[in-house]
This record gives structure tokens, C-alpha cells and sequence, in this order.
């Protein structure tokens, strides 16, 4: 994409893919928010402040590709595309990455020991829930970036992912598992 189309569609639609992406995997932290509270509207303010969180990285995003000349965003050579592939690798394996995964898989906790009252409490907890979230997807996020972002195939591949990391028993060794694919990933593209 270029910058001076980029913006409002851009941002339209990233924030379009993250509540399509990453949502599935809050289901967890909004039932039990529900649970405490039975306040659908609650619930549904926390869901927001989770997902102003990822339209600030889209925002992000956009101010990154204009700075760079509508170069981040849209096709990318095989050496960009592999370079991004190999950077999330590494990132996955990280102690940055491991303790963001390591929060967002522990919804209850993050109710018992991060729980604001009210409807502005429920807005904040969303943001610190969408910033730890943000910092366990950012590699994955930013390969979909380099891959296509409106290509339904990888979306599906990292939306699944991004799921199996956050609530299922074998996270911590799928996150593995991503970064060894990513790698992989990395050599083929380039070859």
C-alpha cells in the first residue's frame, strides 16, 4: 500500500483482521469478566480497550510506512520478506515473548490481580490486556504484514497460531514449534 492510500483503509481493515485475529483467543478473559460482573456492556468496554490497543499498532504502522516511503506496507522482495520471517523466529524464542505469553495465557490471574471496577476500569484493563497481547504477537504480526495481509490463507495460518500459543495446553511448545516454521520459512523464501 501506499502512504496517501494507506491510512483510513489501512487502518480499517487491520483493525478488521485483529478483532477477526485475536479475539477468539480473549474469549477466555471476556467470559470470566462476565462472570464476575454479568454486564454485557462491561465486557463489551473491555473488548474495546483490547482492540484500541491494535488500532494503535495499525496507527503505528502507517506512520512507520510513511516515514519510509510507503515501503513496509504491500509487496516486499524475497530478501525483505525472509529477513521479517527470521526476525519473528527469533522473537519467538525470546524472554520478551515467553513473558507476554505467559500473561495472556493466564486470564484469571489477570482478573484476580489486574481488575479495575467500573466502565473505565473495564476500558484499561482492556489496553494492558491488548498491550501484552501486542508484545506476544508482534513477530507474527509483523511476518503478516510482509506476507499479505489481505491473504486469507495467512491470516488463517497466524490467527490459528496466535489461538493454539494463548489457550491451549501446548502454547508454550507451539510458540516453538512457530518459530522453528518461521525459520524454515526464512531459508525457503530466500532460496
Amino acid at each position: 500500500m501506499r502512504p496517501e492510500t494507506a491510512d483510513p483503509a489501512f487502518l480499517f481493515a487491520w483493525t478488521a483482521a485483529m478483532a477477526g485475529l485475536m479475539l477468539p483467543s480473549e474469549l477466555p478473559l471476556f467470559r470470566l469478566d462476565y462472570a464476575a460482573v454479568r454486564s454485557r456492556v462491561r465486557t463489551a468496554v473491555l473488548a474495546s480497550g483490547y482492540l484500541v490497543v491494535w488500532l494503535a499498532v495499525g496507527g503505528l504502522a502507517v506512520v512507520a510506512d510513511a516515514a519510509a516511503g510507503g515501503r513496509l506496507m504491500g509487496s516486499h522482495g524475497r530478501i525483505t520478506v525472509a529477513a521479517v520471517l527470521g526476525t519473528a523466529a527469533v522473537y519467538q524464542v525470546t524472554p520478551l515473548k515467553r513473558r507476554c505469553l505467559d500473561v495472556c495465557r493466564a486470564p484469571l490471574a489477570r482478573v484476580l490481580h489486574g481488575w479495575r471496577d467500573g466502565l473505565p476500569g473495564a476500558f484499561r484493563m482492556g489496553a494492558e490486556n491488548g498491550a501484552w497481547c501486542a508484545g506476544c504477537c508482534v513477530g507474527l504480526m509483523a511476518v503478516m504484514l510482509a506476507v499479505g495481509m489481505m491473504s486469507t490463507v495467512w491470516m488463517l495460518v497466524i490467527g490459528a497460531a496466535i489461538f493454539v500459543e494463548k489457550t491451549t495446553r501446548v502454547g508454550v511448545n507451539a510458540s516453538r514449534v512457530a518459530a522453528a516454521a518461521l525459520a524454515v520459512g526464512a531459508v525457503t523464501w530466500i532460496l
